[in-house]
């Protein structure tokens, strides 16, 4: 696990012991990529999975036997993030300058949308490959902007650095507003195993449940089981992602 909180609701509920009294033995296995989960899930290496809607839809329609079964950020977090003293005010004054994003092809045609409501398109703007490490790409000035940040983590973390930041929504320039993470398993697991589909539902609506009726012992369960937590920054992210998890 990193020190994103967007997990918590499953790690929560795998604490609380709600997947044991399902009879299910819950391992977490972290991938290194966000398309690692879905070949995991793809292949039969994970019987469940979390991932970004968008990458979802595309490995199905390219035919991986992927199904999103519930979401777990129900609406759109991702978003471009530039510094308040910095030279960009708005989307339009992208022109010429560096956008940093992780390299994650499924980021362009969101982007590419956004500029285009913009009165902008791509060959407009200089990509910066900067991999995840977007919040110090922008404060150490490698990039005017990022893109791929996300509102509830990215810019929590800028903030705790120091850095005073604004950031756009897609949802602001004609992107519709989307699951950004979703639970998803194998067409396998949904023809072959539908009760542990099943189980694996209640265990994880339990998690959200107690995520939005006793936070802090969500947020206790998970600083616990994750050794690499920084109880300020958890606390912090937690707070900006509560309000996207789902009822």
């Amino acid at each position: 696990m990193n020190q994103a909180t967007d997990h918590l609701p499953i790690v929560a509920a795998k604490e609380k012991g709600f997947f044991r009294e399902e009879g299910l033995a819950l391992s977490i296995l972290v991938p290194t990529t966000p398309e690692e989960s879905l070949d995991l899930v793809a292949h039969g290496k994970a019987d469940f999975g979390v991932g970004e809607q968008t990458n979802l839809i595309k490995a199905r329609a390219q035919g991986q036997p992927l199904i999103s079964i519930g979401p777990l950020l129900a609406h759109t977090v991702v978003c471009l993030m530039y510094l308040k003293n910095g030279p960009i005010k708005s989307l339009e004054d992208l022109r010429g300058k560096r956008v940093g994003w992780p390299g994650l092809e499924i980021d362009l045609p969101i982007l590419g949308t956004m500029l285009e409501a913009a009165g902008l398109t791509h060959a407009d703007i200089v990509p910066v490959d900067v991999g995840f490490a977007l919040t110090d790409a922008l404060i150490s000035g490698k990039a005017d902007a990022v893109f791929g940040a996300f509102v509830n983590y990215e810019q929590v973390e800028a903030e705790m650095k120091g850095a005073s930041v604004e950031f756009v929504s897609p949802t602001q320039y004609n992107v519709p507003d989307m699951y950004q993470l979703v639970v998803m398993t194998s067409d396998r697991m949904v023809k072959q195993k539908p009760e542990i589909v099943r189980k694996f539902m209640r265990a994880y609506a339990r998690g959200l449940a107690l995520v939005h009726e006793q936070a802090d012992e969500a947020l206790s369960l998970y600083n616990k089981a994750n050794a690499m937590a920084d109880p300020t920054l958890s606390a912090r992210t937690f707070g900006a992602t509560l309000p996207f998890f789902p009822r």
